[in-house]
């Protein structure tokens, strides 16, 4: 395969070396540092529910066949719609682009976006929105451009984005949605409330990077971690610090999530292979790098991220993809109620890409336990009933 090979100037090169550092693994104008998320009071606070009365099962799993047939090769990024209809971005860098719909009990249905020499075609990304008003919308990382499906695979449109686009989030009323951006010549990562084509309403967040940073710095600080709800509340974190802000459409901050639980240290071993498969990434992805910015964007940090990911289920509980001390295998959700409480946290035996939840509210993921050949899998998670109490408490 060759490598996708893009000159460094253009934005499209620069936002791939960004994204490629921030998967391996901060704030309100800036980065918080720790000491602010430890200042600002979080409560000592154990779980309401006990984790070891939470149960797991596994409920879905995407027949090998369905895949074969769709010609499923790396998934992205999922999603469930109507139905329970699933979902799934597919791509493989550099030519094998394409969203594949697949019916609730995982048969193939259809697919849409297949590159070739059209403009309807699914662009290199890493992330994409399946909205309410059953629109498909993603940010075409090459062309620097949003580009819009609806949900049966026919093509709306491609419309260029000043700035550099990242990812697309959805909101419920119809043709508005979330934008993430970079501006690279200010230095600052924003999140915008917009409204079909790319009409600009609000600034909802924004964060400014310090001068003289290194790229593997500015990757993490740009990629904070962002999630939506059915009510079309923003949820922003960022990988170092243990603290979510909801906010509403104008940019309001509704509520603060905190946790004063320290960062996971990773072992010499996991160090060493998370170094070597992000630089095989990187020499793969990213073309005409200099190698010793290659080498520095694959030093990995010691400890793991506190929070990896976000998710709001149906229910209104927010997700957090994370890592625990007391769990070394599979991967761990720390779950909150809509009052911020700590419901309990979940294990799922699965090394989870992303997050995903049905209208039902079973919890779909990509699995990586073995990176060459990802699965999709759905459990049921069950929490024992509780009696919560109306004061919010930060949870550890």
């Amino acid at each position: 395969m060759k490598p996708l090979r893009i000159p460094l100037r253009s934005p499209a090169a620069v936002l791939g070396l960004l994204l490629v550092c921030s998967s391996c693994d901060r704030p309100e104008g800036r980065a918080p540092e720790a000491s602010e998320a430890q200042s600002a009071g979080a409560a000592q606070a154990g779980p309401l529910i006990d984790p070891a009365s939470v149960t797991v099962t596994e409920t879905f799993a995407l027949p090998e066949a369905a895949a074969s047939r769709a010609a499923l090769r790396q998934p992205r990024d999922l999603a469930l719609g109507e139905g329970g209809a699933l979902y799934v971005l597919d791509f493989e860098a550099p030519e094998h682009a394409q969203v594949v719909a697949f019916d609730s009990a995982g048969a193939f249905a259809y697919r849409f976006g297949e590159k070739d020499d059209r403009a309807d075609r699914v662009g290199p990304s890493d992330q994409f929105a399946v909205t309410p008003w059953k629109y498909v919308m993603f940010v075409d990382g090459i062309s620097n451009a949003l580009t819009s499906f609806l949900t049966l695979g026919t093509y709306v449109s491609t419309a260029g984005l000043t700035g550099v686009g990242m990812a697309v989030l959805p909101m419920p009323e119809y043709g508005h949605f979330y934008l993430k951006k970079w501006d690279p010549a200010r230095r600052r990562a924003y999140v915008v409330h917009m409204q079909l084509p790319v009409d600009s309403l609000t600034m909802v967040y924004e964060v400014t990077l310090p001068p003289g940073q290194s790229v593997r710095k500015d990757a993490r600080d740009v990629s904070f971690r962002t999630a939506t709800d059915h009510a079309g509340r923003l949820y922003v974190a960022f990988a170092d610090v243990y603290q979510v802000r909801i906010l509403d459409a104008n940019g309001a901050t509704v509520r603060l999530v905190r946790s004063s639980r320290p960062a996971v240290t990773k072992s010499p071993r996991e160090l060493e292979a998370e170094r070597d498969e992000l630089l095989a990434r990187l020499r793969r992805q990213v073309g005409d790098v200099s190698d010793s910015l290659l080498q520095d964007a694959a030093t990995p940090d010691t400890l793991f991220p506190l929070i990896e990911e976000l998710s709001v289920d149906p229910a209104g509980r927010l997700w957090v993809r994370t890592h625990r001390a007391e769990r070394a295998a599979g991967t761990v959700y720390d779950v909150f109620n809509e009052q911020g409480q700590l419901i309990s946290w979940v294990a799922v035996p699965a090394v989870v890409r992303k997050t995903a939840f049905s209208s039902a509210g079973r919890l779909y993921v990509i699995d990586e336990r073995d990176p060459a050949r990802p699965r999709i899998v759905g459990y049921d998670v069950g929490f024992a009933s509780v009696a919560e109490p109306t004061e919010v408490a930060g949870g550890d």
